[in-house]
């Protein structure tokens, strides 16, 4: 497990939190996507969209993990907007962790709940709750908007990155 967990270059949260899904939670190794890209198209640009964690199940992105370091809350309109634009279908739940607690975010329905890292659904109950979920496409009147919302932040985590704050 260290082995695999080093290999795959992860900061600090992100490595708890794989260690986590798989130790604890049941995940498998092809169940976690680690720095997965999207390609988000506007109208006029398309940027890369990145999901610290993408977490997969029966096929299907269940869940996405922003990790952060402090200031979760501020990170959560960014993982709707994620979650809403990144593929055909919204990837229905989120969470924004520092590696002890979590905001899990259900993004069609709305919502935020502070808990403990272990609120994290299990393999078994994501493959109960992928199956009951109606996977739908966000509303196409309201997609640019939360394009460019990611796209936005997107420039945050740029800009921050390139003066060496990361």
């Amino acid at each position: 497990m260290e082995d695999y967990l080093n290999n795959l270059e992860l900061t600090h949260v992100q490595r708890r939190v794989v260690d986590f899904l798989i130790s604890q939670k049941g995940y498998a190794r092809e169940d976690i996507e680690a720095n997965r890209e999207f390609t988000v198209e506007m109208q006029d640009t398309s940027f890369k969209a990145k999901a610290d964690i993408a977490l997969k199940v029966d096929g299907v992105t269940f869940m996405i993990f922003t990790c952060v370091m402090n200031s979760m809350e501020s990170w959560e309109r960014h993982s709707l907007a994620f979650c809403r634009v990144v593929e055909s279908c919204q990837i229905p739940y989120a969470a924004v962790t520092d590696g002890e607690t979590v905001r899990m975010l259900d993004v069609v329905k709305g919502g935020a709940v502070p808990a403990a890292l272990d609120s994290i659904p299990s393999k078994q109950a994501a493959l109960r709750i992928i199956k009951e979920t109606s996977l739908c496409p966000y509303s196409e009147e309201r997609r640019e908007k939360e394009k460019r919302i990611l796209y936005a932040f997107d420039a945050i985590k740029c800009s921050a990155n390139s003066s060496g704050s990361e």
